[in-house]
């Protein structure tokens, strides 16, 4: 395994021409580039059948007028001899078969140039198949180190905050000289925000693993959300928030409840942080065939669309110039990848700063309660 210094440089040095991202882009971009090439082809063939089909009719058309002209000369003109007959006849007959020839002869060639057409193209994809598939090999080998250093390091962080945590209450508490004492307070605030920040860099990095497993099992959203609300009751009475909750008590999903816990409490925490005026939090839980959308509302800062397309982007904090002791920047991510490993998606809509927010993401509906839907309709 590579030092850890390297992996970094590895990865900055990737990442600067090349992101996860870049190669989804670029993965659809080459399969629109291959479809286009196929289209192009299939166009090309249709119009030159469509060519030789009208030449085709032209030609059949031509030696039906000369035969009705033969029939003609025979019935209305008295004088015509036999040789002639015979002489019009075989004329029509050689430019049939002449026109019949070089008919053939194109469309041998233009079946040749479509073959050769459809070679390329069919070269060209598979090339861009084996590029892709390398570079997303390429891509899984880099997150892995990536995530297997974040790891290492958060590990590494979180030791030696321990007795830090522990021992700066003690100090604070014993200390009676009051400059002292607010350092102590000061020390106490970046030592808890280092911790909130290693724990989340250790969560999401286990999220992002492939190994991450979830304990899935039938629950009632209502329930869940309710002991989420209770918890985080103090929360919510301090900022003076109050809490709308619209969830019917007959929506059952199917969830890791941990991982649904947190997901909660990231983003009821995220509706708090940006309601520094305090406001109402509306939750509500619509279900579909396959899944249940949930929505948590609030009355809030609201956010721009450029602030949106970027809120579930990594230590992605909305105000850079505000030093938020209470933010790691990451708390949407681990949402984002928590509703994902459900199976499910998550979005944020806001009509503007001021018009508050809401957050919306889909959970999977309970196994029995498909289960019954698939007998109803069968």
């Amino acid at each position: 395994m590579k030092d850890e210094p390297e992996i970094v440089k590895e990865l900055q040095e990737r990442e600067k021409n090349y992101s996860p991202r870049n190669h989804c882009s670029n993965h659809i971009y080459n399969q629109q580039s291959s479809k286009k090439l196929f289209a192009d082809a299939k166009k090309k063939q249709m119009f030159i059948s469509h060519i030789t089909w009208v030449a085709i009719k032209a030609v059949f058309l031509g030696i039906n007028l000369t035969l009705l002209l033969e029939l003609y000369f025979i019935i209305f003109i008295e004088n015509i001899t036999t040789f002639d007959i015979i002489i019009n006849i075989s004329l029509t007959i050689i430019i049939f078969f002449i026109a019949a020839a070089y008919l053939l002869h194109h469309l041998e060639k233009t079946d040749n140039d479509i073959r050769d057409a459809n070679g390329i193209i069919e070269t060209l994809v598979n090339n861009l198949e084996m590029r892709i598939e390398d570079r997303t090999a390429e891509v899984e080998k880099l997150l892995m180190q990536k995530n297997e250093f974040i790891d290492n390091l958060g590990h590494d962080l979180k030791n030696p905050l321990g007795p830090l945590i522990n021992l700066l209450p003690i100090l604070e508490k014993t200390e009676t000289d009051p400059k002292s004492k607010e350092m102590f307070k000061v020390l106490n605030r970046n030592v808890r925000y280092m911790k909130n920040l290693v724990v989340n860099t250790i969560e999401l990095g286990k999220l992002n693993s492939p190994k991450a497993n979830l304990d899935m099992e039938d629950a009632n959203l209502l329930d869940e959300v309710n002991d989420v609300i209770e918890n985080n009751e103090l929360l919510f009475e301090e900022n003076s928030i109050e809490i709308d909750n619209k969830i019917s008590d007959k929506t059952i999903i199917k969830a890791d409840k941990l991982k649904l816990t947190e997901l909660f409490d990231n983003l009821f925490s995220n509706s708090v942080k940006y309601s520094p005026d305090g406001g109402t939090i509306t939750i509500d839980a619509k279900q579909d065939t396959d899944f249940v959308t949930v929505s948590i509302k609030d009355t809030g800062m609201g956010m721009t669309d450029e602030q949106l397309s970027h809120i579930f982007d990594e230590f992605y904090k909305v105000d850079e110039a505000r030093h938020d002791f209470y933010s790691s920047g990451i708390g949407l991510s681990i949402c984002e990848r928590i509703v994902e490993k459900h199976g499910g998606k998550i979005w944020a809509e806001s009509k503007g700063e001021g018009k508050g927010m809401t957050m919306f993401f889909t959970l999977p509906i309970s196994s029995k309660k498909q289960e019954g839907k698939e007998q109803q309709q069968n």
